[in-house]
C-alpha cells in the first residue's frame, strides 16, 4: 500500500520569531540561574542553580513533548520572558 506523508505545515513569521526568542531565552535563563545560585551560595548555589537550569529544561520538554512545538503561543515564550527578567532583576540585586 502507498501512502503519502502529510503536507509540512508552514510556519509564519511569528512563529519562527517565538521560536528565535525562545531559543535565546532558554539557555540565557539557564545560565542567569546558575550564576545566581554561585551569587547567592557560592559552589552549593552553584550545583543549585545547574540542577535548577536542567529541571526548568525538563520541565519545559515534559510540558511541550519538544523544546520548540510547531504551535508556540506569545504567553508561554512571555512567561519564559517574564522569568529571565526576574532572575536578572535577582542577580543585579544580588550582586550590587
Amino acid at each position: 500500500m502507498n501512502q503519502q506523508a502529510p503536507a509540512p505545515v508552514p510556519t509564519t513569521v511569528s512563529q519562527d520569531a517565538l521560536a528565535a526568542t525562545l531559543a535565546a531565552l532558554l539557555p540565557l535563563g539557564g545560565g542567569l540561574l546558575v550564576a545566581l545560585g554561585y551569587a547567592w551560595l557560592d559552589v552549593f548555589g552553584l550545583v543549585l542553580g545547574l540542577a535548577g537550569a536542567v529541571g526548568w529544561a525538563f520541565w519545559w520538554r515534559g510540558k511541550h513533548q519538544v523544546f520548540f512545538p510547531k504551535d508556540l503561543r506569545g504567553s508561554s515564550v512571555g512567561g519564559v520572558g517574564a522569568l529571565v527578567a526576574l532572575i536578572v532583576v535577582l542577580l543585579f540585586v544580588s550582586v550590587s
